[in-house]
């Protein structure tokens, strides 16, 4: 397993120990439940498995190639939650005759936003390493 593949291992953990957290909190905590995305800021620590001696990153062209992949599945994935999410918040604030709708929600949709994206770019990833390749 390389630097990079364990870079996505450990962006799909986070996300998925965040959405958990945020899952079992709600029952408790209602809307404050949101902190729990703060398990998220784990994904800055996913640079350790970037450090080789000398300060160096190892990757090579297929490495770089599996980013790029994993991060556009990664960013259609949240901009398609997020659009839809507020598809249908339109709507049912047009139904309700509501004139507003509620910041909470809002905050909420962000934050699941980045998680998918995190979460999907971490499972493209995995996917595409664990996939049989030339060497």
């Amino acid at each position: 397993m390389n630097a990079m593949e364990k870079v996505a291992w450990a962006e799909l953990l986070v996300c998925v120990t965040a959405l958990a957290a945020v899952g079992l909190l709600v029952p408790w905590l209602g809307d404050r439940a949101v902190g729990g995305f703060g398990l998220l800021g784990f994904l800055g620590f996913t640079v350790l498995f970037l450090r080789r001696r000398g300060n160096r990153v190892i990757t090579d062209e297929r490495d770089t190639e599996i980013q790029r992949v994993a991060t556009s599945f990664g960013i259609s994935a949240a901009w398609f939650t997020l659009f839809l999410v507020l598809t249908i918040l339109v709507v049912w604030a047009g139904y309700s005759h509501t004139d507003a709708v509620p910041t909470r929600i809002l905050t909420w949709l962000i934050w699941i936003s980045f998680a998918v994206l995190y979460g999907v770019k971490g499972l493209a990833a995995v996917v595409l390493y664990r996939r049989p390749h030339a060497a």
